[in-house]
């Protein structure tokens, strides 16, 4: 059964609506009505499809946003159609015809596996992890062959609205198509408002939110600097495993969720991260039997500072466990939060990326930030608390806990000289 829904587009969204690609990435400046737009599309699609299990997804990075930004719209567009279901709890909208509308936050995407999809939209998919898009979403799109649309305004250049963005411009793909609209492009907003926007801001912020600029850094981020020195130095690169040093593992301990494990060399004078493992709801002995695939032997762990307190269900502390698995371990300075942020700013000149193997965590290194204080207009020293902390953990133990800092790895001939008893 085919419904009918009436939407009123504005012309550059008549014109995005008419695109009808695959995959699409709107890089719209603010107050574009790219959001309305964008579930209006999955109204649409929901309405005319002749599917009676049709399945449309609106996310946002967290579910707390999703219902802020979008709810209050999908039910004032729904609202014309008789017999919709609504599900507060779910956030979910049934159509009469079978298909469905619901609202998702990305901030725990691994728990969205075994989704199917036959459209989703990514709204603000600068502050959406790449994971989701590529671990989670994508996969559920593929044996319907449904729709992405990928929709924000700029926020650099290290995030999946960039890189979706680059790729439909740069990659000649025919089921892709992207679009960068400046206010300069519509009639969303008046001069007057324009003038005043322009006042108000910097000219980084009104370049990035309204000429829709990639160019502009995160505001607050700890390490954006830093992080996009080491690109265009070229240090973020194929970095393969170098034979006759060690590789030491550094580790988040998440109590209920994530944990993230970065694996590292250190190299002459050079710290080589090989790579960047994120677990889900995995218990540590499952996580170091992930390790048996890796194209290296890890010779040591480092653990966070707390990983000598007992649990309560075994009694045992989580470095007991890690030890008892045959590993060598040490735990990381508690040098306090702050600290072992400005170490890792200091340490990141002297540090080198493996491209394909910390895509994750590069972007999460780049997105990391403090909170921003709107009364004040200053960024706090306290760290936004999202999805890029538990990398930023690994990343901060990595460095802060690195085994020369403990006194394990003083120089080559050091390194040398400890993974030849290693090995024996």
């Amino acid at each position: 059964m085919k419904l009918t829904l009436q939407v009123r587009f504005r012309p550059w969204q008549l014109d995005a609506w008419r695109q009808r690609k695959r995959f699409e990435v709107s890089v719209w400046h603010r107050r574009a009505g790219k959001t309305f737009a964008s579930v209006a599309g999955l109204l649409i699609d929901a309405c005319e499809t002749s599917r009676d299990d049709w399945r449309g997804y609106y996310f946002a990075p967290t579910r707390v946003q999703a219902k802020a930004i979008a709810w209050q719209m999908l039910q004032a567009q729904t609202r014309p159609i008789p017999g919709v279901d609504i599900n507060i709890s779910e956030l979910k909208m049934s159509l009469p015809n079978g298909s469905a509308v619901q609202l998702l936050g990305a901030e725990q995407y691994d728990k969205l596996r075994g989704l199917y999809a036959d459209a989703a939209v990514l709204d603000e998919s600068a502050d959406i992890p790449t994971a989701a898009w590529t671990q989670v979403l994508s996969p559920a799109l593929a044996d319907r062959k449904g729709r992405a649309r990928f929709i924000g305004t700029p926020k650099g250049r290290l995030n999946l609205l960039y890189e979706q963005f680059e790729y439909a411009t740069t990659q000649g793909d025919p089921e892709w198509t992207s679009k960068i609209l400046p206010h300069t492009e519509t009639t969303a907003l008046d001069e007057s408002e324009i003038a005043r926007l322009k006042r108000a801001m910097s000219e980084a912020e009104f370049n990035q939110e309204m000429l829709c600029s990639f160019d502009a850094a995160v505001r607050g981020s700890f390490w954006a600097r830093e992080m996009s020195d080491m690109q265009s130095e070229g240090r973020v690169c194929d970095l393969p495993f170098t034979a006759g040093f060690p590789v030491y593992a550094a580790i988040d301990l998440g109590w209920a969720d994530t944990m993230v494990c970065t694996f590292v060399q250190i190299v002459g004078p050079w710290t080589h991260i090989l790579r960047t493992r994120a677990y889900e709801l995995t218990s540590l002995p499952a996580m170091m039997d992930d390790w048996k695939d890796l194209p290296f032997r890890v010779d040591h762990v480092v653990l966070p500072s707390d990983a000598k307190v007992h649990e309560l269900g075994t009694g045992r502390t989580r470095q007991e466990v890690v030890t008892g698995a045959g590993y060598d371990t040490s735990l990381c300075p508690d040098v306090g939060l702050l600290e072992g942020i400005e170490q890792v700013r200091q340490a990141l000149p002297h540090v080198r990326m493996d491209r394909e193997h910390n895509r994750t965590l590069i972007e999460a290194a780049t997105h990391y930030r403090s909170q921003y204080d709107e009364v004040r207009r200053i960024s706090s020293k306290t760290p936004l608390h999202d999805w890029s902390s538990h990398f930023a953990s690994a990343l901060r133990y990595a460095i802060v806990g690195r085994p020369a800092a403990l006194g394990g790895y003083k120089s080559n001939a050091g390194l040398r000289a400890r993974m030849g008893r290693l090995s024996r």
